[in-house]
């Protein structure tokens, strides 16, 4: 904000904090419009959680044009759109796990997708950390919302939209394992 629109200390801290609102506001959002999209549409709770993906990657585009946009004030709210769009698909994301797996696959599943999510955002980092210096915000943030986008289109072509089977063997009537 200082070095792309000149902002001074006192207008980043008057304009800096509403992304984060925002983004909280996506999280609460984005837990209740499953619900809503199953009464609305009559369709299951997997579908409705990958409607909420794909509304929040549709509305990354928004952020995805801020180079586009001269103004301070509509980069401001941009990245607002962003963090309500990224906040609300994220929740949509994460309770999917326990949508898709059984009760007894739901904490290992959780567990290796936070591993990778860790590890992605880690490198995404020191990407952007890099790139940032050399080509400037604006082609990232456009970049960003092709693989939201894209993130959607993989969500709905590889998740069946069946949720997990509720009769998944218990742990306790598995047969033991033993070493040979």
């Amino acid at each position: 904000m200082f070095k792309v629109y000149g902002f001074n200390l006192k207008e980043i801290a008057m304009f800096a904090w509403m992304p984060m609102l925002f983004a909280d506001l996506g999280c609460i959002v984005g837990g209740y419009l499953p619900p809503l999209f199953q009464r609305w549409f009559g369709v299951n709770l997997i579908v409705s959680r990958k409607m909420v993906v794909t509304m929040g990657a549709l509305l990354m585009i928004g952020p995805g044009m801020i180079g586009l946009f001269t103004s301070p004030y509509v980069a401001i709210a941009l990245l607002c759109i962003g963090g309500f769009a990224h906040q609300a698909l994220s929740g949509a994301l994460i309770t999917l796990s326990s949508d898709v797996f059984g009760r007894n696959e739901v904490a290992t599943a959780n567990g290796l997708t936070g591993m990778a999510a860790w590890l992605a955002s880690t490198m995404f980092a020191l990407v952007v950390g890099a790139l940032a210096d050399t080509i400037g915000f604006s082609p990232l943030f456009a970049v960003l919302a092709v693989f939201d986008l894209l993130g959607a289109l993989v969500i709905w072509t590889v998740l069946k939209n069946k949720p997990a089977d509720d009769d998944s063997t218990p742990l306790s009537s598995r047969k033991p394992v033993t070493q040979s």
